[in-house]
């Protein structure tokens, strides 16, 4: 978000159309399109990575590339929703307070660290602490992406990407 704000950024406004798409699309059906992008087999992040790096992740199979996938994809639905709610909160910081930095000898990093973040990190706290909370009931995630798959060995119907809500339901 401190990135798209800067106003001598080319293309600015493309960027945040592209960031912005995956709050734009529906979640159920991003979620079912990345289930396919994630494909061990045919999915264009295995083809991807065959072809840069010469190995491909058994997403459907083993646990860590399973939770690591669906990160990827709650990463992937919920940025918008965090980078709009930054994009206010930076637009809310008067712009006197950076010109008296830049008076006093200040460059951007100083700025960010100094100015930036200690404003917008105390609001940041309960938004993140809300999130979290949500997607840590994400029913739909999981079952649409991973069923709750891999099972684990001698978990019964325990998955190991199953949530309370998920292995309840089963």
């Amino acid at each position: 978000a401190v990135i798209l704000q800067r106003e001598d950024l080319a293309f600015r406004r493309v960027y945040r159309t592209l960031l912005i798409l995956p709050y734009a699309v529906p979640a159920i059906l991003s979620i079912l399109i990345l289930k396919g992008t994630f494909n061990q087999d045919f999915g264009v992040a295995n083809q991807l990575l065959r072809g840069f790096f010469g190995f491909a992740p058994e997403w459907e199979t083993d646990p860590w590339a399973a939770r690591t996938m669906v990160l990827l994809v709650n990463l992937w639905l919920g940025y918008p929703y965090m980078m709009l709610i930054c994009m206010g909160m930076l637009q809310s910081i008067p712009t006197a307070i950076y010109e008296a930095s830049a008076i006093d000898g200040s460059n951007r990093l100083i700025d960010f660290f100094h100015i930036t973040l200690p404003l917008v990190l105390t609001p940041m706290v309960p938004i993140l602490i809300s999130s979290f909370a949500f997607n840590f009931n994400n029913f739909n995630l999981i079952y649409l992406l991973t069923g709750g798959g891999p099972r684990m060995v001698g978990g019964g119907i325990a998955g190991e990407t199953d949530l309370l809500v998920n292995y309840t339901f089963n």
